[in-house]
């Protein structure tokens, strides 16, 4: 192909529209793509249908906008590859970046694609069709369009008879009529009208769409191993699948971090969301990039008041739905911590990879996650210590939850309003300002509530940070081979040497030396013993006076400082010098960090470490009310009482177990003697006298067989 100065133009073959395509690994992000185009404010449609339909007996997806609709040239670009001259409208900011979306989403949708669009300029007609091009044996990808104007009369150019021809030939509509007819089925003045045929099959040959399920919804066919399970995205194997996994409807009700379209989807509107409003015990918090130092990042945390297993950063950019439910912090282990919480953010710094699913992995993004899970992290601990005052309390994630606020989208002029608490609005109706309880609101010119954009700090007291969300974590807490060590066996965490006499290496210990147990606790509280006193383990060689532990252990507690450790383990072997311990005798001592600078062994008793005049200035701490320690001492009654009645239903089974050996035992001689009297020519050789007794051990041994049966 010549060009400018006898230099070639690069070629593009057909089957780049296949390759193209494979970009998207999940069918809801082809449907995204034309969702997009028509929300971006160079078409800025305000409603957009999404149909399923027949035409001459093939399946088809049908897309339509009430937006700008095309002009002649523009069309031609969007058949194209690579023009995107789309730009900043009033504050809307446009999605599409590579002058891709359109050829990627079709194309996997199904093999061939015609499109209606009409404006001012006129209406026209363009088509994108693999099956046109394998039938002529194209070498490179061509696209027929023609025009009409305002007479319904096709505008005469050079191509336009081929281009016709093309048209009608090769796609389901056959005739300038048919033609007509579907641009007439646009019902503004403007609009676009999209149809997909020739749907991606699996190779049953069905469709890789449910459409019968349910009549309002576009569906991913359930898994067909046999546990007939929704579908689930790949990074989601053993995780509960979101239903905006699998259902369309569910997936477009979150696509937007603010929707300002309708989207119809098979005849029903959908019913979107303010993600960021629709959370419960809402809280926001800031992160401040690294690499854009002026740039303030709002995050919302909140708990999901739907389904608790579906958790996790909504991650946003330019207001259009990146990664759903990513996994941060804590709730990347394999226990219960984070459940149930949502974080949502918009991530306008990052830059999204082509096919809108995910982000360039830089380190700009890897730290952003980092501090997402930091923030997360933080809100999950202080939404546990709160409930930590009432033990015996439900967890948070486990609570029937409403979302903290209302709102309601306006039907005529796509605004958003907050409504009341205890108003209620029908999903199926529609909804207008003019309905609106609130008279400062009731009228569609009026602006919306303006948004918290002035927030540049954490809208929450953080009374529990640097704590690892392990020393907070009640049910399952982690031992502490959960705590992050080193290739030497030592803590990650830095440590004064000279107050750190030896850090244990990961290993597991039994239960009973990783903490001291209860009678330990009961005397420390029926003595009074001084909080600069911690009780060693129980060890039944301990006497039972307990005296303070070393001057070397007492500076590592007293010395703790500004370090955000949040478990310190200590072992001293061999003899000490403090007599804390026999001599010979081994003891470690477990710390767990609690809130304001305090220490928790195994989760029961806390005490504040310090110099002996911070420990004193500490007797009265403004940090811990009377009401949490009393509530702390009840609790710790209540475990004892339960061990010690744990303890005798031990031993009550034990003496039962050993009269049940016993009797087993004397069955069996039983039954050795009256083997003996079955065996031929015993009689004779034993005296009478032998013979009776056996004779008795054997009725014996007969009732005792009848009882036990």
């Amino acid at each position: 192909m010549a060009a400018d100065k006898g230099i070639r133009l690069s070629a593009l073959n057909p089957k780049f529209l296949h390759t193209n395509s494979t970009s998207h690994t999940w069918p809801f992000s082809a449907f995204a793509e034309l969702i997009d185009n028509a929300y971006d404010p160079d078409v800025n449609a305000k409603h957009i249908w999404i149909d399923q339909t027949a035409i001459k007996n093939n399946i088809c997806l049908t897309f339509a906008d009430d937006g700008n609709g095309m002009t002649l040239d523009k069309l031609y670009k969007m058949l194209s590859f690579g023009f995107s001259d789309k730009h900043e409208v009033k504050g809307h900011h446009p999605i599409g970046l590579y002058g891709n979306g359109f050829k990627s989403g079709s194309m996997w949708l199904g093999k061939d694609a015609i499109v209606f669009t009409k404006n001012k300029s006129g209406m026209h007609v363009g088509m994108l069709s693999q099956s046109y091009l394998e039938k002529i044996n194209a070498q490179h990808v061509l696209v027929p369009i023609i025009s009409f104007n305002e007479q319904r009369q096709l505008v005469q150019t050079p191509d336009s008879e081929a281009n016709l021809q093309a048209i009608t030939t090769y796609s389901l509509l056959n005739s300038e009529p048919e033609l007509l007819a579907e641009l007439d089925a646009i019902t503004g003045p403007k609009g676009t009208r999209i149809i997909i045929w020739n749907l991606r099959r699996d190779t049953s040959g069905e469709t890789e769409f449910d459409f019968e399920t349910d009549e309002y919804d576009i569906r991913i066919p359930a898994e067909t191993d046999g546990m007939n399970e929704n579908y689930r995205m790949q990074e989601r194997v053993n995780q509960t699948a979101p239903d905006c996994d699998f259902s369309l409807r569910a997936y477009c009700k979150i696509l937007y971090l603010k929707p300002r379209m309708q989207i119809i989807l098979r005849g029903q509107k959908v019913q979107t969301q303010l993600v960021a409003k629709n959370l419960a015990y809402t809280e926001k918090d800031v992160y401040k990039p690294k690499c854009l130092p002026s740039l303030i990042i709002k995050i919302t945390f909140g708990y999901n008041c739907r389904n608790k297993e579906h958790y996790g950063i909504m991650m946003y950019h330019k207001n259009r739905l990146i990664k759903a439910y990513k996994r941060v912090g804590c709730q990347l282990q394999a226990n219960n911590m984070g459940v149930g919480v949502v974080g949502v953010v918009e991530c306008n710094f990052l830059k999204p990879i082509h096919n809108k699913q995910d982000f360039d992995d830089t380190k700009v993004y890897r730290l952003t996650l980092a501090a997402l899970g930091t923030k997360l992290n933080d809100y999950w601990i202080e939404m546990k210590a709160k409930k930590r005052s009432d033990p015996l309390s439900r967890p948070v994630e486990d609570i029937q939850k409403t979302p903290d606020q209302k709102w309601v989208q306006c039907d005529d002029c796509l605004k958003w309003r907050k409504l009341p608490d205890g108003v209620a609005v029908s999903k199926k109706d529609t909804w207008s300002c003019k309905f609106n309880t609130d008279p400062r609101f009731r009228d569609c010119s009026v602006p919306e509530e303006p948004e918290d954009d002035d927030i540049t700090q954490c809208t929450y007291e953080k009374t529990q940070k640097g704590r690892n969300c392990s020393v907070t974590e009640e049910p399952g807490a982690p031992d502490d081979d959960d705590i992050p060590h080193s290739s030497n066996g030592k803590t990650s965490k830095r440590r004064n040497s000279k107050q750190l006499q030896q850090v244990t290496p990961n290993k597991r210990r039994p239960p009973s030396e990783r903490y001291f147990c209860l009678n330990d606790f009961q005397l420390f509280q029926e003595t009074g013993m001084s909080k600069s006193y911690i009780p060693p383990l129980s060890n039944e060689n301990t006497p039972t006076k307990q005296k303070p532990i070393g001057s070397e252990t007492s500076a590592l507690l007293q010395g703790s400082g500004d370090d955000d450790d949040d478990v310190i383990i200590i072992e001293d072997k061999g003899t000490s010098s403090s007599s804390v311990a026999p001599e010979n005798k081994n003891y470690e001592l477990h710390v767990k960090r609690e809130e304001n600078g305090g220490y928790d062994c195994n989760g029961i008793a806390q005490r504040e470490m310090g110099t002996p005049q911070e420990a004193h200035d500490q007797e009265s701490s403004k940090h811990t009310t009377d009401q949490e320690k009393e509530s702390l001492k009840k609790y710790c009654g209540e475990l004892f009482v339960k061990v010690k009645g744990l303890e005798e239903k031990v031993s009550d089974l034990e003496n039962k177990y050993e009269q049940a050996c016993k009797e087993i035992n004397r069955l069996k001689e039983c039954k050795v003697l009256q083997n003996l009297k079955e065996e031929p020519g015993t009689e004779t050789q034993k005296p009478a006298e032998k013979n009776s007794n056996v004779d008795d051990m054997s009725l014996q041994l007969n009732g005792s067989s009848t009882e036990h049966d």
